[in-house]
């Protein structure tokens, strides 16, 4: 995932220069710091973890690590996949610390993925609202606050989502998200699947070259992706369709207003290792030419099973109009090795990678490790803790300058790179609250916002029989005004308790029904409800999840 071309120099957007306001006071450091530094010593690693949940004692780690991206140094998003103490969700980094911001629009480490459209504008990658399901099937749109727009689509849609495993935006009315090689249900459309938002609207789109999509950046008026041999990750035996043969697999392409297009980099040949055998897994740029980082192939025909092809790791950057390999330092590095997210610094000229061995891509208890690395092949691999037990693989790393990073772990430790200095705590309200409502974009149809125009008569006045006398007699019926205005959309919590609201203009008994399968799953009470404001609230089952809802009323008795 990328985020959108404005601000901070980070690994998800192009840079401008970022104004803070510096304290004279050093920030406190977490418990289990790796080294306290001084405010005007070097920056340099050390654990700095979020307070520990309501009834826990001690500070626990957040579970995998979905994405990491920043705005600024003091407006940061994490994803992470929660545990048995940490809920699901995302949380911001303020300048000072970290703290839960959403409880909703989480998901799977593998696919969830944030993407910034402005400074109180994000995307997240996520799971469909219940009772669909599915990683990388959902999006969630943030803004100011709130979750403004959920979207995705039932299975049996002519044009479903597909796995998103990538995302990136260029403002808010322009942002790419994209996944897994795959065909529309028609198998007319072949390719990797992509979607784009446009402002108003989501239209997919399938790139011709079918290979998986690893991560998509913006940068120098395009979009950059890099991709995977396969299909997506890991996926050593699917086809991949591919609408122009390749000399080796392209592994970076590039969208524009033209549309795709191939950039002809397949890893660089080596020796014993075939043509197939490279991958990339990430890329970002800050203000110099982009990064792309990976190493040995664990997709497409010739990764073995259970494994990868045996190389060093992989860092790459265009040098005019050509893609060169950087020549890192391979001593420090095994054919196992691979870089996994990479963090450019402004200019361009270095970056942070997350050096991960394939056998620890999921390990919550190896030692991390992070590596500095030159344009001109000069290497630093530091471990993380630097003493004492792992705390779990490098996940995901992020910088918002040279001096000033952080690196999340695959158990979801946190290790800040800082020398120290304070920052001034950003109070946007956007940032501010938990966020635990998101539109149920799978249910939001069942009932409208408005009901109907009673045109029923059903709680007409009895017709009155005439006398006999010459001539038809004047008919005149009277229409009564609904009895249920301002229905709202149905809400539900996390005990599976669904809540209703609506206006009674009449006294009534009111029943609330839901239906599975043409079948009544579940009812609240038959309830005298006086005129007014009312919520009802009917508690659901997983296994009976209603497909409609509908209201029982009883007026001309009600007491």
């Amino acid at each position: 995932m990328k985020g959108c071309a404005m601000r901070v120099p980070r690994r998800r957007t192009s840079a401008a220069p970022l104004r803070e306001l510096a304290l004279g006071l050093l920030a406190a450091v977490s418990l289990g710091a790796v080294a306290a530094a001084p405010a005007a010593a070097e920056s340099s690693w050390r654990l700095e973890q979020p307070a520990p949940p309501a009834g826990s004692p001690y500070k626990v780690p957040l579970g995998r690590p979905g994405d990491l991206s920043c705005w600024s140094a003091t407006r940061c998003l994490l994803a992470i996949e929660g545990n048995a103490v940490v809920a699901r969700g995302l949380y911001s980094y303020d300048g000072v610390e970290w703290r839960q911001l959403s409880t909703v629009c989480g998901g799977p480490a593998d696919t969830t993925r944030i993407a910034w459209a402005s400074a109180t504008e994000f995307w997240v990658v996520t799971t469909p609202s219940l009772p669909r399901s599915g990683g990388g099937l959902g999006l969630c749109r943030f803004r100011d606050g709130q979750v403004i727009a959920s979207y995705s689509t039932a299975p049996e849609s002519p044009d479903p989502f597909r796995a998103m495993t990538a995302a990136a935006c260029n403002g808010p009315n322009d942002c790419w998200f994209a996944g897994v090689g795959a065909q529309d249900p028609s198998g007319q459309r072949v390719g990797a699947y992509h979607l784009r938002w446009n402002g108003e609207t989501l239209t997919s789109t399938y790139a011709p070259q079918g290979r998986g999509v690893s991560d998509l950046i913006f940068a120098d008026g395009r979009y950059w992706e890099t991709t995977y041999v396969g299909i997506q990750r890991e996926d050593r035996t699917s086809r991949v369709t591919l609408a122009e043969e390749e000399a080796f697999p392209y592994l970076i392409h590039t969208i524009d207003g033209a549309g795709f297009h191939n950039e002809l980099f397949g890893g660089g040949a080596r020796v014993g290792v075939p043509l197939d055998g490279t991958e990339l897994l990430a890329a970002d740029a800050a203000g110099g030419a982009p990064w792309f980082v990976g190493g040995g192939a664990s997709s497409g025909p010739s990764a073995p099973e259970e494994g990868i092809v045996p190389r060093p790791p992989l860092a790459a950057r265009k040098d005019g109009n050509w893609y060169s390999s950087v020549q890192i330092d391979e001593s420090q590095f095994g054919d196992q090795d691979r870089f996994t997210d990479v963090a450019a610094l402004p200019g361009g000229g270095s970056a942070w990678v997350a050096v991960q061995a394939f056998r620890d891509r999921v390990s919550t208890t190896a030692r991390a490790r992070v590596a500095l690395l030159q344009a001109d092949g000069t290497t630093s691999v530091q471990r993380l803790p630097a003493g004492g037990a792992g705390r779990g693989s490098a996940a995901r790393i992020e910088f918002t300058s040279a001096d000033e990073g952080w690196m999340i772990t695959n158990a979801g430790w946190l290790f800040h790179f800082t020398d120290g200095h304070a920052h001034a705590r950003d109070t946007s309200p956007a940032f501010s609250t938990v966020i635990g409502y998101r539109p149920n974009e799978a249910i939001a149809q069942s009932i409208p916002d408005l009901p109907p125009v009673d045109d029923s008569q059903l709680f007409a006045p009895p017709a009155v029989e005439p006398e006999p006398e010459p001539g038809p007699p004047v008919t005149r019926t009277q229409r009564i005004p609904a009895l249920m205005t301002k229905i709202s959309r149905p809400r539900v919590d996390k005990r599976l308790r669904l809540h209703l609201s609506f206006t009674l203009r009449r006294k009534a008994r009111v029943q609330l029904q839901a239906y599975h399968k043409r079948k009544l799953a579940a009812r609240t009470k038959l309830r005298v409800l006086r005129p007014g404001r009312h919520t009802l609230v009917l508690q659901l089952s997983r296994k009976k999840w209603p497909d409609r809802l509908r209201f029982r009323t009883i007026e001309s008795r009600a007491r």
